[in-house]
């Protein structure tokens, strides 16, 4: 597990500087950044639906668990699962946190 999957969630996170964000993102291989700036999104591909859910549902219990949730998409052979903290109007700590948990046991 890496030191960002290790971070600590955060009520009330700031946004991030698109900068510092652009340069956070980079140690996320496979996220990428909205072209708005306000989120960050990751897509897998499967070989079954199964193995789609199964992510999907990695994804959900570890955001409730954190008590922050993306929004997940899932069907057949592929799921998707964006971050962004509506509350501070885009990406923050927490969701890159959030993202390095997810790779951390997706991967």
């Amino acid at each position: 597990m890496t030191e960002l999957a290790r971070g600590k969630i955060v009520d009330g996170a700031p946004a991030l500087p698109e900068a510092e964000l652009r340069t956070r993102l980079a140690a996320l291989p496979g996220w990428s950044l909205a072209a708005d700036g306000k989120s960050i999104r990751r897509e897998w591909r499967f070989k079954s639906f199964k193995a789609a859910a199964q992510l999907a549902n990695l994804a959900a219990w570890q955001a409730e668990a954190a008590n922050h949730h993306p929004d997940i998409v899932f069907g057949w052979g592929f799921a998707s699962v964006t971050f962004s903290t509506h509350s501070a109007g885009g990406v923050t700590m927490n969701d890159l946190v959030m993202a390095a948990r997810l790779d951390a046991v997706a991967d």
